[in-house]
Formats: structure tokens, sequence, C-alpha cells
């Protein structure tokens, strides 16, 4: 229990709205709530997750089914069953724990489960069992729970000393540092159960442990330099452990539907693979009641060691597709477990493509070894626990393998000169239709036909039969024999490489041969970039090593840069190809934004000829990855949104579970040490989730028994110790800071004296926040000089105007106040605001917050710094539903506050639209974008207006329009001051882009 300190000099003590913590002050409150992964966030996590479990495990009621009622699935396994001889089958008790999916089962009309969106679930399916076991009941069961009742964080002896030994086991000590750290003479007086940092792995190796290493040795078919050893996990056990993780309990679904976006059901929506064509067919398949257990694997080579060493690791992950995908994406909350460390070998045959083959081989072979009881799974099905601690009758269909396309090309056991997905060849790959799926007797029949001309182990005659059917020689691939496991289904498009490297290798290379290196990165590094986003300052031809951040940085900016020096049908290739990838990366779709992005591929292929006039590709288009965009829209209608594939979270789990680990050690016997540390690092996660919702089932009792019998102490101050809360990585997500939480908070007077007026507010759209302190302090007319508005004044005045009549607030330039006397002289002045919205697809969920800059000509910058911005100019406008109709574009050129005012409004200048003809919705038809131009009066003066600040609904990115060829005198500070006509830049953030693009569809 929390030990309860005296309130320091009789203050008033403040608590937190969210979670209850006591402060000093206001301003200690809003610190508080914007920690994106402070404890606060975590306890309301855990009320939620508590409340998932009660309702999940709670008694049954007088309407609860009885076990005899519920229908035996056919081919039910018996207790004695080989496939499940692992399996404890017998029920610990009569009762059947009520689940949410269980009273889901379906009925036939379509229930308007979401607001705007009617769902139809799959009737009969995902029944539930007596028998299982839940998180805290295998933690329960653990050999040294005897023990645990007494001391909760058995073997090490309290709370402290666990936290201490989790900390020097999750590091990257050597057990050299770990000695030398514990002789220290500062640690003598410490009473520890441990001396040595062999004694400490001792200890860590009796916790609880999840899915156990296993070695082998592999006979491989040709000899090889060193012993082949293959190190794997139980993937039936990988899979239980995730069923099983608390953290991601309330987030697993099990029942395939259909989203609609209106009872009538005529357009389907695609999100989470639940929702797509290909689990329904799935349950069409099995057994009723049966459960589907959508598999995810993830494969790919990452190197090893830095610099020097050429050591490579293969792991294999895996993952469930009946985890949300936006928290399956989260590395933290650990969605994907490492399977198995494939081997590397070296052969020793002298031909190269021979170990090319031998090498596949390999692969195959050990994949088939790790994956059986999946296929077995498959096939007759297996018991298995879900979060709730109740049994599911579950089948492991492969929904999924993550890869990029040469891993692809290897799993699928065709060549690279061969699609993995279509039976379509190199020559094909630039056909503007997809070709039929390549199926698995496609490619089985394709590997029958070759054994059957040549013997498959003379391999240099192989080698010639398979090059003729486009296959590299594998016999016996890994998804043979699994059912309901299509290659051309479960191989799915992969953003970060189809998408993003595509873009780099092609797209930016067409438009440097097509620009001129020289004028294309100086253009880039003409280029103002908000906060937080990559510039280019030296330009982007010559750049090395580049990441995928730096591919996604270059997309935002590509088509605003080669404006006007690249043929109009060039442009429009290479805008159609961005809007496809922006497209694609929504997190939905519905059958009309399919439509939408078929359109925009197929825009490519009428106009890629002119890529070719351009010189800037030669006549072939031998482009894998090209030809694999065919396959994206049919792939969302079978599996959902092909965002929950990208490969990004896999790269960041490689780093965490094979990289780390790996550099922590000794360079030796690499896969032996990596898996080590994990096994350790695994049972400390689950020791720290265990024990710490242990001992809150116990404090939750303790504390409501205090505040039933102890209502006085509410007015003394709480703090609780750092110890009562978990430590970083088990928060359950790292989400924005949320600026409409805090602001309701304000407004609702949750902090009753926090400053006025209150620096964090928002609207119904966009929510703000201003630092406490304001940048500059000066009057009117200091203002209006350091910021060179030398109209500031008349503007105030006529803002104040609007007020008081009630007018609508435009940026007109209208001055109809012949008087600018104001009834204040001194401003407050801040240079920086942050705004943040909530996200296109989901409006209830806030994106992350952009900065907007008004910094005034300084020495670093003489024309200052100011950011564009999109405002309301029509009340009835809605952003961003309608786009940029009933919207102005503005720069942001001052934010202030009158002093002893509670007005917050900002100084901007207007940019008007330039008509475009034979375009109806005033887009460029090159660029897709509008074409701004700064609005000047006819002296040459720029238009500007003081707005109320909460009228900003959007930052917003201008691009300069260079023309044909860019002044030679502009440079990154001059560019946009100099500047008169801008392309407002929808590329710059997808959110923006969804933004802009609603108005036109």
């Amino acid at each position: 229990m929390p030990k309860a300190k005296a309130n320091r000099g009789g203050l008033k003590m403040i608590s937190c709205p969210r979670c209850g913590k006591r402060f000093f002050s206001e301003t200690n409150v809003l610190q508080h709530m914007n920690q994106p992964t402070g404890t606060c966030r975590f306890a309301s996590w855990h009320e939620e997750c508590s409340r998932s479990f009660s309702q999940a495990r709670c008694p049954p009621s007088d309407n609860s089914v009885p076990c005899s009622s519920i229908n035996r699935p056919p081919h039910f396994p018996s207790a004695d069953s080989n496939a499940y001889q692992d399996w404890d089958l017998n029920p610990p008790s009569p009762e059947v724990h009520e689940t949410e999916d269980f009273t889901m089962d379906a009925p036939e009309e379509v229930i308007p489960l979401v607001p705007g969106k009617f769902v139809e679930v799959y009737e009969g399916s995902s029944e539930v069992f007596p028998g299982g076991k839940s998180f805290m009941d295998t933690f329960h069961e653990d050999q040294y729970s005897g023990e645990r009742r007494s001391n909760l964080y058995f073997p090490f002896a309290s709370q402290q000393e666990w936290q201490f030994a989790s900390w020097l086991l999750r590091s990257r000590l050597s057990l050299t540092a770990i000695d030398s750290l514990l002789a220290l003479d500062i640690l003598q007086g410490i009473p520890l159960s441990f001396r040595t940092g062999k004694q400490l792995r001792a200890r860590a190796e009796v916790l609880p442990s999840g899915p156990a290493w296993l070695c082998e040795e592999m006979e491989p078919e040709s000899p090889t330099k060193h012993p082949v050893r293959l190190f794997y996990r139980q993937p039936l056990e990988c899979l239980q452990s995730l069923l099983s993780h608390p953290l991601l309990a309330p987030h697993i679904s099990f029942v395939p539907r259909k989203v609609w976006t209106s009872a009538a059901r005529v357009c389907r929506i695609y999100d989470e693979w639940l929702s797509g064509d290909r689990a329904w067919e799935i349950q069409d398949a099995l057994p009723r009641g049966a459960t589907v257990l959508g598999v995810v694997l993830s494969s790919d080579k990452t190197n090893i060691s830095i610099m020097t060493g050429n050591r490579v690791a293969h792991p294999v992950l895996i993952s469930l597709a009946n985890i949300d995908a936006s928290i399956r994406s989260k590395t933290s909350l650990h969605g994907y477990l490492l399977l198995a460390l494939l081997p590397i070998p070296k052969f020793v045959h002298k031909t190269t493509r021979v170990r090319g083959l031998l090498q596949d081989r390999l692969i195959h072979q050990a994949l088939n070894r790790v994956l059986t009881p999946l296929k077995t799974a498959a096939t007759v099905g297996i018991m298995m626990s879900d979060p709730a601690g109740n049994l599911r009758y579950c089948y492991t269909p492969l929904a999924s393998w993550i890869a990029d396309t040469p891993e692809e090309c290897l799993i699928a056991a065709t060549s690279p000169k061969a699609s993995p997905i279509t039976t379509a060849t190199s020559k094909n790959f630039g056909d503007p239709f997809r070709h039929p799926p390549r199926t698995s007797s496609i490619t089985l029949s394709a590997i029958q036909r070759a054994c059957a001309e040549q013997d498959p182990f003379d391999y240099k005659n192989f080698i010639k039969v398979i090059r003729a059917l486009r296959l590299n020689g594998v016999v016996e691939p890994v998804w043979k024999g699994w059912p309901l496991s299509e290659p051309s289904d479960f191989i799915t498009p992969e953003p970060l490489h189809h998408f993003h490297r595509f873009s780099w290798d092609h797209d930016t290379r067409w438009c440097i041969l097509a620009t001129g290196a020289a004028e294309f990165d100086y253009r880039f590094s003409l280029l103002q970039t908000l906060v937080g986003y990559r510039a280019f300052e030296d330009g982007v031809s010559k750049l090395k090593q580049v990441t995928g951040r730096d591919h996604r940085a270059v997309q935002r900016y590509i088509v605003g840069v080669i404006a006007g020096s690249v043929p109009r049908r060039f442009l429009t290739a290479i805008r159609s190809l961005m809007d496809f990838r922006y497209l694609a990366q929504a997190p939905m779709f519905t059958d009309d934004s399919l439509t939408e992005l078929a359109s925009a591929l197929q825009d490519f292929y009428d106009n890629k000829d002119a890529i070719t006039a351009a010189g800037a590709r030669k006549d072939s288009w031998e482009i894998p990855k090209l030809e694999l965009l065919q396959s994206i829209v049919p792939s969302i209608r079978l599996s959902g949104a092909v965002m929950q594939w990208s490969a990004d979270p896999t790269e960041h789990a490689h780093v965490q579970e094979i990289k780390v680990p790996a550099r922590a050690g000794n360079n030796r016997d690499y896969y032996n040490q990596i898996a080590r540390h994990l096994d350790r690092a695994e049972k400390c996660l689950r020791f720290d989730i265990a024990t710490y919702m242990e001992s809150k089932r116990g404090e939750e009792d303790l504390r409501v028994d205090e505040i039933e019998g102890n209502e006085t102490e509410q007015d003394k101050e709480h703090e609780p110790d750092e110890e009562e809360f978990p430590t970083d990585h088990l928060a359950a997500t790292r989400s924005p800071i949320n600026y409409f939480t805090i602001a309701d908070a304000l407004v609702r007077g949750c902090i009753p004296n926090a400053p006025r007026p209150y620096r964090t507010f928002s609207t119904a759209t966009t929510a703000f926040h201003l630092s406490t302190k304001p940048s500059l302090r000066l009057s009117v007319d200091e203002a209006a000089a350091v910021f060179n508005l030398p109209d500031l004044r008349a503007a105030i005045s006529e803002y104040l105007h609007r007020l008081e009549s009630g007018m609508p607030h435009r940026v007109s330039g209208v001055r109809s106040q012949q008087d600018h006397q104001l009834p204040f002289d001194r401003l407050q002045i801040w240079c920086k605001v942050r705004v943040q919205q909530m996200r296109y697809h989901s409006r209830q969920t806030p994106d992350t917050p952009q900065t907007l800059r008004a910094f005034h000509p300084s020495t670093v910058n003489p024309h200052g710094l100011y950011d564009a911005a999109i405002v309301n100019a029509d009340p009835d406008s809605d952003w961003p539903q309608r786009g940029l109709e009933g919207h102005s574009v503005v720069q942001l050129r001052m934010i202030f506050r009158p002093l002893h005012s509670e007005l917050l409004a900002a100084y901007v200048q207007r940019f008007d639209v330039v008509a475009q003809q034979g375009n109806t919705n005033n887009r460029n038809a090159g660029t897709g974008m509008y074409l701004v131009r700064r609005a000047v009066r006819s002296n040459g003066s720029r238009i500007g207006d003081v707005l109320p600040i909460t009228l900003i609904r959007s930052p917003a990115h201008l691009i300069p329009h260079f023309g044909k060829e860019a002044h030679s005198r502009l440079t990154s500070q001059t560019s946009y001051e100099l500047s008169s006509d801008f392309w407002l830049n929808k590329y710059w953030s997808k959110e923006f882009y969804y933004a802009l693009s609603s108005s036109s569809r």
C-alpha cells in the first residue's frame, strides 16, 4: 500500500481527471496528462482490460448456455488423440464462461454494431468450451506457485530486488560486468539473494517460461563447411502464448464478418483480415463451431554484424491475423514472436547456381520441420485456450506471409523471372492487366514435370529444366499440404518494399533522369518542411544508405518538385503511381475506394509510355514490383487492408529479437546466444505482467475498503510510489498526446485554477496547444515592426469590429474602420502552436500533433519562418469531409493574445486558388493539386487579416511553383517569400491527402 504523505503547508491538492493522482499545481497536472507513456495512460488501460476480463469470465447467468447444449463439432478429437497429446482436454469445472464472441452467434440480419456501419457476422462460428487456461491460470500452476503465496516475487526476495534483477537481466551487460557491479562496496550493504551474474541467471531460469527453444541438427542434401543446426520453437505454443497475452486480450477477434456502409448491403467495407472474403470462405470450409486462427508469418534475412563480419541471420516471425492490425503493428506489444532461426550454411559445391538451389531447398526443409504442427492443426483442428480461459476448436490456415520480393519468390518456389502471385513472367510484368493467379496446383504440376524430365539430384541438368519452367528448384515447398492456404492468397502485398522501395528505385530515378540531377537536387534543397519532417539541404540524387523513412520523405515532395520541368504526361504517370500508393495505404476501404484505387493504377498505364519517351526508361518494363501492384485490389477484397501486412513492424522486431541479443554476446555462436537472451527476456516480461496483475488484484480490494471506511482522507496528499506501476515495456500503447481530452478536462473544470485563457483548447475538428509562457511581449506597433506587418493595427481593429457585430471572419483585407484605436496596446505573442486533428478514417482516434510556426525575421531566418494552414472560410463547411470547399489556404504570420484579454488570435495572409481551364474542381491535371497564388492588393501589398485561432483546421504544406527551371538566386531562406505561386502539396501527409482527395470523390 503506498504510503500517504502529509499535506505540505496545507496547500490544496489537484487531482488528475484521468487517473486520480494528485498534484500541487495545474501545470503539474497538465504535464502529467501530456506524457504519452506515463502511468496515467497505463492506469486507464488497466481498468479497460480488467473490465474486459471480468465480462469475459463472469459466472454463467440464468441465460447461460449449458455444456450439454453445445453442438460437438464433427471430428472432435478424443483426449488420447496423438495430435493433441500435449493439451489437457479435461475441463476443470463444468462451467462455460460467456465471452463476447460466444454471444455473437450471428443472426441473419445485418447488425449496426458501429455507428454508420452494419456488420453481418458468421453464424455458428467460434463456439467455446470449458476447460481452458488463462495467462494467470498458467502462472498459478507453476511449480513454484506455493512459494509465491507468501512471496509473490519468488525466487527473488522482494519487489525491489526483482526490479534490480530484471534490469540486469534485460541489460547488455556481460557476466563479467554484472560481477563487477555486484562487487561494488555500495551494493555490499544491500541484502541480495545473488552475488554473481551466474547466480542471477540461475534464478532467472526458474521463472515461469514461455515457448521453449529447441535445437536440431539437419542433414542437407550436399556437404557444408559447418554442421547445420535449426533453432526453433513449437508454433502452436507460440500461438497459444499470443492468445493468452493479457495486453493483447482486448484486441483479439474470432468471428469472420462482412461490414457494409448501410443496411442495404450495397457497398462493402474492408479493414481487418476477418472482414475480407477469405476468412469467410475459410469458415465455410470448416465444421460448425470451429474457430479460424489466421497464421501470419514473416521471414527475411537481416545483418547481425556492424560494419564488418558479414554475419547474417534468417529469422521467421509468427503472429495472428485475429489480433487487431493497429495492435499487431506495435513492436512494444510483442505482437510478433520469433519462431525460428533458419540456417544459412555454406555449401562446398563449386557452382554458384547449385549452391543457391541447395540453400533454397534447405530453407523449405527447415520450414517444413518447424511448421508441420500448423499444417496438422489446419487439417484436423486443435483445442486451444482463448484469452478468457475457454477452449476453442481452432484451425490454423496461413493468412499472410510477409516478405520482400526475393523472399516471396523463395516461398512461392518460383524464379525471380516469374511472379510469385500470378502466372506472369518477366516479359509480362508491364502488362496493364492482372494475369491469372498462380495456384498451388500450377506450381506443383510444374515441379512434377521438372522432376519427371530430370533427376532433382542431378543439379546442373535440373537447373536447365527449371529455368524454362520459371522455378527455383525446390521440390517440397513448405505450403504443400497446408489446407486452405494458396500462395496467391497468403503472399500478400507488402507496402514497405512494393510501395516505398519501388518508388525510390524507379520513380525517383526516372525523375532525376528527366529533370537532370543538378536541377532535381536544387529544387529539393529549396523546400521548407514542417517540424519533424525530413529536409534535403543537399538534394536527393547522391544519397547513400537511404532508409524507408527517406523513401517516404521523397514521396511527400517529388510531384510538386518536378512540376513544370517534365512533360505533362510524364508528370501524370508519376502522380498516378503516387496516388495509387497513398490510396492503398488507407486503413480501410469501400467498394468505391477500391474502384478509385484501380483507376489510379490504370492512369499510370495509360501514360507510362511518356516515361520511355522522356528517355527515363528503356522499352523493357521488367519490374517485378510493378506487376505485383495488379494484385493489390484483389488482395484487399480477400484479406483486408494491405497496411496490416507491412514489413515495418517485422523489421523493427528484428532489432529487438535479433540484433540487440546478438550484439549483447561475444560474437560467437549467434543463434544460441539469441535464443538464450530471448528466453530470459520473455521470462522477465511474463513475470512482470503476472506479478503486476496479481498485486493489483489484491490492492483493488484494499482500496475499496479504504475508500468506504475513510472518506475524510480524500483531502490528504496521496502520491503513489513508482514501484506501484509497471515499467515502460508494459505500456499497452504509445499513443500520441490527446489534446482533445486535456481541453475537455479544462472545460469541465477538472483543473479549476488553470491559467486563462486555457493554453489547450479545441473545436469539433481540431485541438490546439500553446506553451504556458509566450515567446514575446510587445506593443502592437512593436509587433508590427518586428513581424513586418504594416497593417497589423488596422487588422486587429477590423477583427474586434467583426466580433462586436457578429460578422463572419474572412481573410478579405477589407478595412471598414477608419479609427484604429484599440482598447489595449500590449500583446503576448507565440511563435508556434501545436495543432491536432482526428484521423480521417477513425474520427475517435487523435492523430499525431503538428507544429505550426510563425517566427519573425532574425539573423538565422532573415525573412522569418511561416507555415501554411487551412482555415475555415464558411461556417457551414465541414473539414475534412468536404476537403478545401468552404476553406482557405493561408500563411500563419503571427499568433497573439491582447494583454488582460481571453482572445487568442492569429494574423494570416491569404492564398487564392488559381482556376484551371477545363477542370471543374480547379485541380491541375498534371499534379492533381491546387495551384495557389498570394492574394495581393492593387499596390502589391499582401492581403491579410486577423482571425480567431480556432478557425484553423489543419496544417498545410506549400511547394513553390518553380516552372521550367528554378531561379538560380533562390535559397531555402528566400524561396517562399520571393515566390508568388505555390502547389498545395496534398502528399505531405496521408491524413491531408485523404482530406483533399475527399472533395473529388
